[in-house]
Formats: structure tokens, sequence, C-alpha cells
């Protein structure tokens, strides 16, 4: 089923829910119209599929456009908008480290990741899952669709600020390591991301 992209809908689905109800009613405004202009520019990208990523991405570079046109510098506007996803994920920390304390923690994610992103990546998405030993599992990103809509508007950096987070989430989990030697973000070719049983 085809979902519906509306801007209002799609801040509540995103890491962004309270920012946007900090804002005065003005500004709420100007943060929707920017949404509904940035979703019908990428179109292409509106599937189903995409729909989750695309909550906070497009919200995400609204915000970004909202503050630089009510006087904020670039960095300043960006520095906010990885501040606010930071602080709204940081609950999940948590939640990660204890899911990653049980044995069968990287055998679950060689399971269940795949179905995911069957189920969760659309459009623009290049992404491969190679056969790996046992109790390891690999996942190698060829194309991100928040590289290619961050670079769209010049600003391919906050494609870093997303890549960060999963950084946060997963660097320090106590039964298994995170290990990766590039990411589209951070100016490499893939994100070619393996766990490791510890």
């Amino acid at each position: 089923m085809k979902k519906t992209y509306c801007p209002q809908k799609m801040i509540e689905k995103s890491r962004f829910k309270d920012f946007f109800n900090e804002l005065d009613k003005n500004e709420q405004l100007q943060l929707t119209n920017l949404m509904t202009q940035l979703i019908n520019e990428n179109k292409k990208y509106t599937d189903s599929k995409n729909y989750g990523h695309l909550c906070n991405l497009i919200t995400s570079l609204a915000i970004v456009i909202m503050l630089e046109e009510n006087g904020n510098s670039r960095k300043e506007a960006e520095n906010i908008v990885a501040k606010t996803m930071y602080e709204f994920i940081e609950p999940q920390i948590d939640v990660m480290q204890k899911l990653a304390s049980n044995s069968w923690f990287v055998n679950f994610l060689k399971i269940s990741m795949p179905i995911k992103f069957r189920n969760t990546l659309g459009y623009g998405w290049n992404v491969e899952f190679p056969k790996c030993p046992k109790n390891t599992f690999s996942m190698i990103t060829h194309s991100c669709i928040y590289h290619q809509i961050f670079s769209k508007y010049g600003m391919p950096e906050m494609t870093a600020v997303f890549c960060k987070v999963d950084d946060i989430l997963y660097s320090e989990l106590p039964k298994a390591e995170f290990l990766y030697t590039e990411q589209i973000g951070r100016g490499g070719s893939m994100c070619d991301y393996t766990f490791k049983k510890r």
C-alpha cells in the first residue's frame, strides 16, 4: 500500500517531532510548506518502502533550510539538527545495549536485517548482504538516498550526521563488535558494515 506523504504525519514519525512542537505557528507553517515542496521535488523516492527514511530525511532537510531562511548559518542549522536527533535517539542506546547483551544478537541480525531492509529500502538504495562466517553479519550499502538527496541540495555533509547515528547505537555493544572501513557520508564509496560476535 502506498504511503501518504503528509508533512504533519511525517514529522510525527520523525526524530524531530519534539523540535516541531517547540516552534511557533508561523515556523511550523514555514516548515510544513518547505516539506511539501521537498516531497514534490523528490517524487521518485516517495514509495512506500522509503517512507520511514524520508520522514527523518525530508524533515531534517526542511529544518536546515528553514533555519537558514530565518538567519542561522548553514553550520549552525546543521548543528541544531544533529543535536536534536542525537538527543532523541539517546534512549535507544540502552535498548540496543540490552539486546546486544545476548549471545544470539549477531545471528539475530543475520536473519532479521535482510527481511527488514526488503521492506524498508525503496528507490535509490543498493544494499547487499554478502555471505559471512558463523557469528558474523555484513551488509554493504553501495547507494544511499541520504547522500543522494542531501547532495542534491548542496549539503552532502548532512549524510554524515545520519551516519553518526550508527556509531552512537552500535559502537559499544557488549556481545558484538561493529566494524567498518568506510562510510558514504564521510567520503567513502560504500558503507561496509560488519557485526562480529565477541
